[in-house]
């Protein structure tokens, strides 16, 4: 059995105590890059007892209020829709953990900290493409059903290589993009082989 390290970058690894953290339950996970909903979608379709979509619970409440709930540790990330909030709950996680069941994660990188404040620690995995050209290029009659546009195409790359750029730190693994059967096949071995690793956390103080 193999083990990973989750550390911060500006700690002294010879000066750090860590502690095992024994995940009996499935860790969530959070996907990153191109063409997501499509890929999430084909997961849960494929695999429906082995994965299932966090549910955001739709909120009418004040920004403050929303930012409240994030600070107590209650909410870890949110969308603004018009007239109401998108939020993930930590309580919707642990309800679809409890199901035995890898929640996948609808939240934006930067909130992969917050989930690490609450011992919740995700497996977070990013599709990385060659090109624009080749995320256009991707078909699927169920998951895909209308065409990647080009400057949908080139927006995601983009945005993808930002992500890759700025939270790359946090990424349990990479998969290589391509047909979303050769993506989500990627996603699982990674998950399964995630799972039964051991992993080892920054102890806290003494």
């Amino acid at each position: 059995m193999s083990a990973v390290l989750l550390l911060p970058d500006v700690v002294s690894l010879a000066y750090q105590r860590v502690q095992k953290v024994d995940c009996t339950s499935p860790r969530p996970v959070l996907i990153l890059g191109p063409l997501l909903d499509a890929v999430k979608d084909m997961l849960v379709k494929e695999s429906p007892g082995k994965f299932c979509r966090c549910p955001l619970e739709v909120m009418k409440a004040s920004q403050q209020a929303i930012e409240r709930g994030v600070k107590d540790c209650l909410f870890i990330d949110y969308k603004r829709r018009s007239g109401h909030f998108d939020v993930t709950t930590v309580a919707s996680i642990k309800e679809i953990t409890e199901k035995d069941c890898h929640c996948l994660l609808d939240i934006a990188p930067h909130a992969i900290e917050r989930l690490h404040s609450i011992h919740i620690y995700p497996i977070v995995i990013f599709i990385r493409y060659k090109n624009a050209k080749q995320i256009k290029e991707q078909k699927d009659p169920i998951f895909l059903r209308d065409k990647v546009t080009q400057k949908h195409s080139k927006e995601q790359f983009e945005t993808a290589q930002k992500i890759e750029q700025e939270y790359s730190k946090y990424f349990t693994g990479v998969v290589q993009g391509g047909p979303l059967s050769t993506i989500c096949t990627q996603i699982m071995t990674t998950v399964d082989q995630e799972q039964n690793k051991v992993l080892w956390i920054p102890a806290g103080p003494s």
